[in-house]
């Protein structure tokens, strides 16, 4: 992906915190989705560009190709077909997000990889080290190796995996079926290496459970931050739950550098709640946590709030009212587009609604294209998003 590549034909955008975009090139849309008024683009290292790197470190002993959303799989086919156009002996493995959910499709079209789909990564490294002879090398430091990049203008954490909650629409317990957490000291490491080594400032938390045992996890790390004066800005764009969040833990995280707020509210209605998740948040505590950050310092601009659409028989007049209800209480509405999830106890009722067939191409999981709405109403729909903007950028 690199989007600091010296030879790209132009630097993608990059925003405030070290966010940004991806280069991308159009490219034609596939036939099944020339109902979508969008257009269909490749993000990522110009063909001749992955070609040239690809040459550039000779042959490995193998390729590791991961994935992520179901969706986004013509990228991985991409990628192992460049690989063996140029390396035709080199083992490659495929794991990751779309390959555990979808194991049966990437069988059937990765003919020529290895397919890792296995949610106990101890297995994995077992499975790798039989096949692979490992070089006995030393590895530069324990935690994820974002130092490869160019440059490491952010450092993406995870303190857990899993999730002690089951909503209906979320994959989290099929690809992380034990919730597990990490020391504090180890947390704690982690960010004072990428803050001491490399200069990093921002942070972000990709859990599921962010504040699930916050006493015994991310509170003791945030209170030995501020005890040594190491000054940085956290990001939470995986949602954090409203109910975990007290008036003193609110004071707490914007004193520790919290900068980008994420909720998740879902819906106002409180009929929905009851069919998608077992936290059931009522409308009144969005409200309370929300009064708790506003209190402790964050602005309405930093306090975003997820409201979910495009869920199986969801009217976009539920969407609408939960938009306005949480900036009436002062909150920044985010729309999060449902992408139905193979394995999950809503993806039988998002295919018995769809029009496309769900269960026959990952394509068609693209929250983009709003995959469980019979009949779009382009529109509409673009209306709502201004609304939520409007909202937002009126704050």
């Amino acid at each position: 992906m690199d989007p600091f590549h010296p030879e790209l034909p132009r630097p993608p955008r990059r925003k405030a915190y070290g966010t940004g975009h991806y280069f991308r090139q159009r490219v034609p849309k596939p036939a099944s989705l020339s109902d979508v008024p969008r257009h269909f683009s490749r993000y990522g290292l110009p063909v001749e560009l992955f070609l040239k790197e690809l040459l550039n470190f000779g042959p490995p002993k193998a390729f590791l190709v991961t994935s992520l959303m179901t969706y986004w799989y013509p990228g991985v086919f991409e990628a192992v077909r460049l690989i063996r156009k140029v390396y035709r002996k080199v083992p490659i493995y495929v794991g990751g997000i779309y390959v555990k959910l979808c194991e049966e499709h990437a069988s059937r079209f990765l003919e020529d990889a290895f397919i890792l789909a296995e949610t106990d990564e101890a297995k994995i490294l077992a499975r790798l080290k039989e096949e692979i002879s490992p070089s006995g090398a030393e590895a530069p430091h324990p935690f994820s190796a974002f130092d490869l990049q160019r440059k490491v203008p952010y450092i993406v954490l995870t303190t857990s995996w899993g999730c002690p909650f089951s909503c209906k629409y979320c994959a989290s317990k099929i690809l992380q079926p034990v919730f597990k957490e990490r020391p504090p000291e180890e947390i704690l490491a982690e960010i004072k290496f990428w803050y001491l080594n490399y200069g990093v400032r921002d942070f972000a938390f990709y859990d599921d459970a962010l504040l699930v045992n916050f006493d015994r996890r991310l509170g003791p790390v945030l209170e030995s931050l501020l005890r040594e004066g190491i000054r940085v800005r956290f990001h939470t764009p995986n949602a954090m739950h409203i109910r975990l969040i007290t008036r003193e833990r609110a004071k707490l995280l914007r004193r520790a550098g919290f900068r980008t707020i994420r909720l998740g509210f879902e819906t106002l209605d409180p009929e929905r709640h009851r069919e998608l998740d077992d936290k059931k948040v009522r409308a009144e505590e969005l409200e309370e946590v929300v009064a708790f950050l506003r209190e402790a310092g964050f602005s309405r601009k930093e306090i975003g709030v997820y409201v979910l659409w495009g869920l199986p028989h969801q009217d976009l007049s539920e969407v609408e009212n939960s938009v306005r209800y949480v900036a009436r209480v002062g909150g920044a509405p985010y729309l999060s587009e449902y992408s139905p999830i193979p394995g999950t106890p809503l993806f039988e009722d998002a295919c018995q609604v769809a029009r496309y067939p769900l269960e026959e191409d990952p394509l068609f999981h693209n929250n983009t294209i709003f995959p469980c709405l019979p009949e779009p109403d382009w529109q509409r729909l673009e209306n709502t998003k201004r609304l939520a903007r409007k909202f937002r950028h009126g704050a």
